[in-house]
């Protein structure tokens, strides 16, 4: 019977030689990396948590490779973090301790402090994970001041660089660009010949919701999409244009159209 671990430092001692240098410079970095951690064995791989929500462990693999997993690693846009699991985690594996880049691995440190899903309370939220808004915890002004940029760069984002991407997602899940006119004409009034006209335009979302007729029932669309609540959005455009998100993202997950209509035809 495989002897139980119950400390990382035992935990790394119990390995091979080449897989025990990769543990021990792993748990060395992260340490260092992350301040006023807690870290122990938990579902027993080492695990480094941060307010008592997991953010990155490491556990050596059946073939002597060591997988380091960040546990919100999939938006930190990171292209050697490989996706893993069904929520937001993604991994590197290393089989040699001269594999790891030390630069790239304290960038990727300071994305886990920065960048977090709450796998804490993922259980009460019966398996539903939101990301933490890390930001509250900021001074009031430094928070406006994000909120402000965050909110002036999607007034001015071009609608006609984003239509191809609700397109392409839309059409990758068996959906058509018909459904997708149809979703964009119930939210704004537009049909297919005006957000022809306003794509050649080249308006931003700031001018495309201004010329919008807004659907009566567009307060109905709630939820999450990208790590935010849309019902909590305190900016109006900002809000606006994460109803579209939400009715695109609703459309590729294959939900039912007159479910995305909030069971209101269109006009």
């Amino acid at each position: 019977m495989q002897k139980t671990t119950t400390t990382i430092s035992s935990y790394n001692k119990s390995q091979t030689k080449s897989v025990k240098e990769i543990c021990e410079f792993l748990e060395a970095q992260v340490n260092k990396g992350l301040k006023k951690n807690e870290s122990k064995i938990w579902h027993g791989s080492p695990v480094w948590f941060l307010n008592g929500n997991p953010v990155v462990s490491y556990v050596v693999r059946k073939d002597s490779g060591v997988s380091l997993m960040f546990f919100s690693g999939q938006s930190f846009d990171e292209i050697d973090l490989k996706a893993v699991g069904k929520f937001k985690a993604a991994e590197i594996f290393y089989t040699d301790v001269k594999e790891i880049k030390v630069s790239h691995l304290k960038r990727w440190l300071k994305k886990a402090i920065s960048i977090q899903w709450d796998y804490k309370n993922i259980v009460k939220r019966k398996g539903v994970l939101e990301k933490i808004q890390l930001d509250k915890a900021k001074p009031a002004q430094k928070n406006m001041n994000h909120e402000s940029a965050h909110d002036l760069r999607f007034a001015n984002m071009i609608f006609a660089s984003v239509y191809p991407l609700y397109l392409a997602k839309i059409e990758k899940k068996g959906r058509t660009k018909k459904e997708l006119d149809q979703v964009v004409k119930w939210l704004t009034g537009f049909d297919a010949k005006k957000v022809k006209e306003v794509i050649n335009e080249k308006v931003t979302f700031e001018t495309f919701f201004q010329k919008a007729n807004l659907n009566k029932n567009a307060s109905l669309i709630t939820g999450m999409i990208c790590g935010y609540r849309i019902e909590n959005i305190k900016n109006p455009l900002t809000q606006k244009v994460r109803y579209l998100d939400k009715l695109v993202d609703e459309l590729a997950k294959g939900r039912k159209m007159e479910k995305i209509l909030r069971n209101v035809a269109a006009n």
